[in-house]
């Protein structure tokens, strides 16, 4: 596996990525959506995590309009700084950032290459929402907190995109994050069942918020769902299993 940084273009500008590369061809691609915190050690160890397993995988800063070199600590002024910074966010513009690595990872692998995100909190709203996009084969989503519920003022829930999702959904949450409750897992059960939605979801009793971020040997919730991810990505993304 090799690691670099790479600065993609996206229209007018350039956005800071984080590349992990596995040691033989590429499985798929894989673009890996950050938490509040930014394209942190706990980020980069999921695109290794990935490489490792075989996978093409970008890390983007989705933040890089308004800080290009973000980075936030877990403690109150890093959840203050990436609120702020992800309360900046136009969607719009996320959609060109998520396109944007699409892209690259398409150009890497050909362009009949299958591609999936994989997104934890904020970015796993992300991810929930980037299962409407053409590029994308498939999505897995960790403890998105902004699926079920909107992220502010003049702000939509995720959730009202069901209806456009055109890709299969992995889902994971935590059974004692107090940022999304059982109903709010229900609900988003609920309308996905309800539009006919290709997905799983799984809820880890035990595990808080962010149980997954020091990878899959944190905790017994890690440890039982990597397996999980595996076998959806490979479902997804592998050459033989096309058209399936």
């Amino acid at each position: 596996m090799t690691t670099h940084w790479i600065d993609l273009a996206v229209g007018s500008d350039t956005m800071p990525a984080y590349v992990a590369e596995p040691a033989g061809a590429p499985r798929g691609g894989v673009v890996v959506l950050h938490e509040i915190f930014g394209v942190n050690d706990d980020m980069q160890r999921i695109a290794n995590l990935l490489a490792g397993d075989g996978y093409l995988a970008i890390a983007p800063n989705v933040f890089h309009r308004t800080d290009p070199d973000f980075s936030a600590t877990h403690d109150d002024a890093g959840f203050a700084k990436g609120r702020a910074a992800a309360g900046a966010i136009v969607f719009q513009q996320v959609v060109a950032d998520m396109t944007a690595c699409g892209e690259y990872l398409r150009e890497r692998l050909g362009s009949q290459a299958k591609v999936a995100t994989w997104g934890f909190c904020f970015g796993g709203s992300l991810a929930f929402a980037s299962a409407t996009l053409p590029f994308v084969a498939a999505a897995v989503s960790f403890y998105g907190g902004q699926i079920a519920n909107a992220p502010g003022p003049g702000r939509a829930a995720m959730l009202e995109m069901t209806p456009h999702l055109t890709a299969p959904l992995f889902l994971a949450f935590g059974g004692r994050d107090a940022y999304i409750p059982a109903a709010d897992v229900e609900r988003i059960r609920t309308e996905l069942e309800r539009h006919g939605k290709a997905f799983e979801a799984h809820v880890y009793a035990d595990e808080d918020h962010g149980f997954f971020r020091h990878g899959p040997d944190g905790n017994d919730g890690s440890r039982a769902v990597w397996p999980l991810v595996r076998a959806f990505l490979a479902a997804a993304l592998e050459p033989e299993h096309a058209g399936t």
